[in-house]
């Protein structure tokens, strides 16, 4: 063996040796900070503050997120603060990405997330990010101050019926909200944060040829979002701050990665950009090289910092060669069902623009390994395999789509039987009263979330299973769930939302 293929062995064999031990401490790290007796999202917790008359909080972070990090070595672990959580306080400890029903309810506050309840289980205070010591001291005196004043719970009031329509008077005013927030100097939406959103894309792609914004909008917001892909390890960067492209937050999150993935396959077979086919392949690169599991399914994601709680600027502007020096960011390990549908779902994307086979095998591997180890008995998915506590309807929506999708290239007779059960479970187990579709059931202690992007897409799944198997109930279904999307309710708290008009 010549010395420089010598070299070049053993440089990988220790990436690789490297890579392992990260998984491994990502794996047996505890995420429970010392000196707070911290309990999981429960009925014991509630049961407990009950018994003891105390405000319960929670704690929702991420294991990939610098400021959890921060706040757990500032705050958490300052004698004050651990000495009234202590005294005071039912203190419960989650991982917003374990528990995709607490995600869907509080996922407008950022991680890490605060929110402090009643015993009986009402929300006193939700804050979003980072508190120091001093400030969290004085919002948990604040609200254990009144938590002691506050009357008993009154009975809860019972949904009724969301009334909706269409007309073009409402598909102008979606069009034009989407149109308000495009930039089209820098490209994305003008918003604090820069990232890629799907349907937004999609919608472009359908009509660049003959709208004149859309034409300039698109490959500049394509091209632009290149800046937020890592160019040593390739993968894409969560999003960049400061209204601009320049500012990413470093963390790798596994649906980031499914999403970046099927746009720019989707632009690439569409206007045949090659750049396009570049970061994709990187994309997929990363993946292979630091989330893929030895089951074929892909971990979680990947942390913003190399040492949590310091930032990792400089860090992530090496090269690969000085960072595999210094070491890796911890890999969540963790392979949840929406997140690896989300990926066959992108893979199935990149195989119809390339005609690659390793796509397809890729995708279908993940299909399979869901469906024997996801797959409950009464034909819904567990988001993993250790939770089942609750049950999300993301996991079965993006299982359904990919298996949607996947059928339609394959024609897996199976995989027909499965889309079809799928879909049974999802209209059977979280249509609501209104039409639209629960986020999540089965937790009994929070009430269940409609989410916008969840209804948008499962209202597109639905109308393409009736097109794809005649069944007239998926349209019907759709026509409800459409009837929510547009009604005012709904359409009055809209940003840039171009897959109402598409779900039409």
């Amino acid at each position: 063996m010549n010395r420089f293929r010598r070299n070049y062995v053993y440089e990988n064999m220790f990436h690789r040796i490297l890579l392992h031990i990260t998984i491994w401490l990502s794996i047996t790290l505890s995420a429970q900070t010392q000196g707070i007796p911290w309990m999981r999202f429960g009925p014991e917790a509630f049961a407990l503050a009950q018994q003891q008359h105390q405000p319960v909080l929670l704690d929702l972070g991420a294991s990939w997120c610098h400021w959890c990090h921060v706040m757990d070595d500032s705050t958490y672990t300052h004698p004050d603060i651990i000495a009234f959580l202590s005294t005071n306080y039912i203190c419960i400890r989650e991982n917003q990405d374990k528990r995709p029903d607490l995600f869907a309810r509080y996922k407008d506050y950022g991680w890490p997330a605060t929110i402090i309840f009643h015993e009986d289980g009402r929300e006193l205070v939700k804050e979003a990010g980072y508190f120091n010591p001093a400030a969290f001291l004085a919002l948990l005196q604040k609200t254990y101050t009144g938590y002691r004043y506050t009357p008993p719970e009154k009975k809860r009031q019972i949904t009724t019926p969301v009334k909706g329509g269409w007309s073009p008077r409402t598909a102008a005013y979606v069009r034009d909200n989407f149109f308000r927030y495009l930039d089209t100097i820098n490209g994305g939406y003008d918003m604090q944060q820069r990232f890629l959103e799907y349907d937004g894309i999609a919608y472009a792609l359908l009509h660049y040829k003959t709208n004149a914004i859309l034409r300039k909008w698109l490959p500049l917001t394509i091209h632009n979002s290149y800046l937020i892909n890592d160019s040593s390890w390739g993968g894409v960067y969560q999003y960049s701050t400061h209204g601009d492209w320049q500012h990413p937050h470093f963390e790798k999150i596994g649906t980031i990665q499914a999403r970046y993935l099927k746009i720019y396959a989707a632009y690439y077979q569409e206007t045949h950009d090659t750049t396009a086919l570049h970061h994709a392949k990187k994309i997929i690169s990363y993946l292979n090289t630091f989330l893929k599991s030895p089951t074929g399914l892909y971990y979680n994601s990947q942390d913003a910092d190399l040492h949590p709680g310091e930032p990792a600027g400089e860090y992530f502007a090496l090269s690969s060669a000085h960072r595999y020096q210094q070491g890796i960011p911890l890999i969540d390990s963790s392979c949840y069902a929406k997140e690896n549908a989300q990926l066959a779902d992108a893979f199935f994307t990149i195989f119809e623009a390339t005609g690659d086979n390793h796509y397809l095998q890729t995708a279908t591997t993940i299909l399979n390994q869901l469906i024997r180890y996801y797959k409950q008995p009464d034909g819904g998915y567990l988001h993993d395999t250790v939770f089942t506590g609750a049950i999300a309807l993301a996991d079965q929506l993006y299982t359904c789509q990919a298996l949607l999708h996947g059928y339609r290239l394959t024609r897996h007779h199976s995989w027909q039987q499965e889309m079809v059960s799928s879909a049974h479970y999802i209209l059977q187990h979280f249509t609501g009263k209104n039409n639209a579709l629960y986020s999540f059931t089965g937790n009994r202690l929070i009430p269940p979330e409609y989410l916008l992007s969840e209804n948008i897409d499962a209202c597109h799944l639905l109308n393409r299973l009736s097109e794809e198997t005649g069944n007239k109930q998926y349209k019907q279904a759709a026509a409800g769930i459409f009837r929510y999307l547009t009604s005012g309710a709904v359409l009055s708290g809209i940003i840039a939302e171009p897959g109402i008009i598409m779900g039409e």
